[in-house]
């Protein structure tokens, strides 16, 4: 019998002789990663024309709420509003075409929180909760005829005629005033505006005294809130940009509180006799309790200005929050750079972004300004809340890579002009890196490509000035440009990113990427043809309806028409 040392042995020589008798393994290549929503060279759109009566105007607004598109405003001739409808497209979806109709300017039957308390005490000097609730909109959801009767005109002549006098201002209505080059922005189901130029001599600029109208998209009405006595106030303005956010929101949460019952029958009860049992509920007790956030007091959110012309005809850089629950105006910190008009704005997450404008002499680009926003809240234990919208420091910036800029009298090739409205601007930056030539009137939104990838979208704009200022047109961009910023959290895109990362891999955040766009029907001619360049339009996502999508209406062309269709922009 062997010794346990030469099995031990033998046993080694055996396992060590294993690698030499075993058939080599075959070496798989993995394949290497592609670029995820981030690379310079792969990003397609298309352009699909919505067939619609005409609405030609530049110098307006929209926005776009549960599947509406909400016009409002523009000219069709320099400086003359055209009027102060609103104008409503409802937007093709599931096959179904799009719609059209208009609506006349309506007061609300209490348009202001101020005039609920009398003339004696129409501004509280607190704000108060019983101040805020009684400022509640209490009108029913009517029907707004179309078409406006002679009782209409007799009652608008003499709503007028009482209106004079009220408000802060002489121009103060119960409705706004026919403008151009103001600006809105959507909270909840609400439109908020501001500023804008009248149809007074010489398009003077509406000093309203810091008053930001609201529609009723539930009723189509109008009401408006003047800011609180103690508040600051914003110079009134012309062609500057708005955004908005929804906080704050919850302004007073208390924690739940178990209710003590006196008796064993109680406790074994509950709220059976207020809700009833699964098996028999009663029905409606819920909704008698339910509360509408928008109608209870003053409602919610933040709607946030930046820069403009001023009454003087000078520019700003200034960025102004309007904390509509308190009705106070606060100045954020100024953007960097040139004082500037008809820059583009946008919001995502807690940052706010710019791009571009125009200065008086030059149309401006070559960085993108970034401002980190904050919520501020409250929490003494018996309860917890959000106070505000704030600014975290001061404006960052993303500055274009150095190159040559592209002159803005060149001309372009006789086959670029052939498809104008789908070839590509010229553009900055360096191969490797591009970036968008600079621009003004343009647009900046917000969209989602799927999977929680989130992209800023730049589309459009003037290129160069013309030489006999808003009196005729300049030269516009057609192109369209994709900023992608941090995905949402927990998402695939979030994922993927991390994983990038791991990798030591770019995931192509904090890029611009020129979009190549086609028709969204290839036979379509007018989809083939594209919008063409423009500016001086009006732009805003399509939102849940389509959450890739940006739905553009009307602006001014090169010949110096103004334009009155409508556009709807697919990233895909």
């Amino acid at each position: 019998m062997e010794s346990f040392a030469k099995l031990k042995r033998r046993g080694t020589d055996l396992l060590n002789s294993l690698p030499q008798n075993m058939p080599s393994m075959p070496q798989v290549q993995m394949p290497s990663m592609p670029r995820i929503g981030g690379g310079h060279g792969g990003m397609k759109g298309t352009w699909q024309h919505i067939p619609l009566p005409a609405l030609p105007r530049s110098s307006h607004s929209l926005d776009i709420i549960a599947g509406n598109a909400y016009i409002f405003g523009g000219e069709v001739e320099a400086r003359k509003p055209v009027d102060n409808d609103m104008h409503v497209v409802v937007l093709p979806w599931s096959g179904a075409p799009a719609d059209y109709y208009a609506v006349k300017a309506k007061a609300s039957p209490k348009t202001s929180a101020d005039e609920e308390s009398g003339p004696a005490t129409k501004i509280p000097t607190i704000i108060t909760e019983d101040d805020e609730t009684e400022s509640q909109l209490k009108d029913p959801l009517t029907e707004v005829p179309l078409s406006r009767t002679s009782d209409d005109e007799s009652e608008s002549e003499e709503s007028s005629t009482s209106s004079k006098g009220k408000g802060k201002g002489p121009e103060n209505g119960d409705v706004p005033a026919p403008r151009i080059g103001h600006a809105t922005a959507v909270i909840g189901t609400r439109i908020f505006m501001f500023g804008g130029r009248s149809a007074a001599a010489g398009s003077a600029t509406l000093d309203e005294n810091g008053r930001v109208w609201i529609f009723e998209t539930k009723t189509h009405t109008w009401t408006y809130l003047d800011p609180h006595h103690s508040s600051l106030i914003p110079p009134p303005r012309s062609y500057h940009s708005a955004v908005a956010t929804e906080k704050p929101r919850d302004f007073s949460i208390r924690p739940m509180r178990l209710r003590r019952s006196s008796t064993w029958k109680e406790w074994a009860e509950g709220d059976s006799a207020e809700v009833g049992i699964p098996q028999r509920p009663i029905t409606g007790t819920i909704a008698e309790k339910a509360t509408d956030d928008e109608a209870a007091g003053a409602g919610f959110g933040t709607f946030i200005i930046h820069a403009g012309c001023l009454a003087d005809g000078s520019r700003t850089s200034d960025v102004w929050a309007f904390d509509v629950h308190a009705r106070t105006w606060k100045k954020l910190p100024d953007a960097p750079g040139p004082a500037r008009g008809g820059t583009a704005l946008a919001i995502a997450k807690s940052r706010l972004y710019r791009f571009g404008g125009f200065d008086g002499q030059k149309e401006l680009g070559g960085q993108l300004d970034v401002l980190h926003l904050v919520l501020d809240e409250f929490d003494d234990q018996n309860s917890k809340g959000e106070i505000g919208v704030f600014a975290r420091g001061g404006w960052g910036r993303i500055i274009a890579p150095s190159s040559p800029l592209p002159s803005a009298d060149a001309t372009p090739a006789a086959s670029e002009t052939e498809t104008a409205g789908l070839t590509t601007s010229p553009q900055a930056g360096t191969p490797s890196e591009p970036w968008p030539a600079p621009r003004s009137v343009s647009n900046l939104s917000l969209v989602q490509a799927g999977g929680g990838r989130e992209y800023l979208v730049l589309s459009l704009g003037e290129a160069a000035p013309s030489a006999d200022g808003h009196a005729s047109a300049g030269r516009f961009h057609a192109d369209v440009w994709a900023f992608q910023i941090p995905p949402l959290g927990g998402t695939t895109a979030s994922l993927t990113d991390a994983f990038l990362t791991t990798m030591g891999r770019k995931t192509g955040e904090g890029r611009w990427t020129p979009v190549s766009v086609g028709p969204f029907d290839d036979d379509e001619d007018l989809d083939v043809q594209g919008p063409g360049p423009r500016g001086w339009f009006a732009a805003a996502p399509l939102g849940e309806l389509e959450e890739n999508a940006i739905f553009v209406a009307g602006g001014l062309a090169e010949s110096g028409a103004r334009l009155g269709d409508g556009w709807i922009f697919r990233l895909e």
